[in-house]
């Protein structure tokens, strides 16, 4: 395993490192390799810039009859009019999923709710935009 090995070595230079700086003998400094600066910014900017993340929703239905469907996101809408529904088809199934959170325990208490109304209720997760979050 060629990483254990470059732990290791990493492990023995920041113990000598400690041992001499602590001694007085030398300074050690450690410089970053510019290939791992670049990827790192590159990293940084792209999920500044992404306008997606992965979150938690709360998939109401699965079906293979569209109106059974359409009749589960007017219910829905009906009695969560402030929260977003998205429905898709994979074949045969279509799917609806409602709200966004961005951590699982925060869609507890909605889904609760939910379950009241919809019992086969469970949460998913799935791309959002970030503007889609629950606050």
């Amino acid at each position: 395993m060629p990483n254990s090995h470059k732990m290791k070595n990493r492990i023995l230079l920041v113990l000598f490192a400690c041992f001499i700086g602590a001694s007085g003998f030398s300074q050690i400094s450690i410089e970053e390799e510019g290939t791992v600066s670049v990827m790192m910014n590159d990293y940084l900017l792209k999920n500044r810039q992404s306008s997606q993340q992965k979150a938690w929703r709360v998939q109401i239905i699965t079906t293979n009859d569209r109106r059974k469907m359409e009749n589960a996101i007017a219910k829905f809408e009906k009695y969560w009019p402030e929260y977003e529904t998205q429905w898709s088809h994979e074949n045969p199934y279509y799917r609806v999923k409602v709200a966004a959170f961005e951590e699982k325990e925060d869609l507890y208490a909605f889904l609760l709710e939910v379950k009241q109304h919809f019992p086969g209720a469970i949460p998913v997760v799935d791309d959002i935009e970030k503007s889609e979050l629950v606050e």
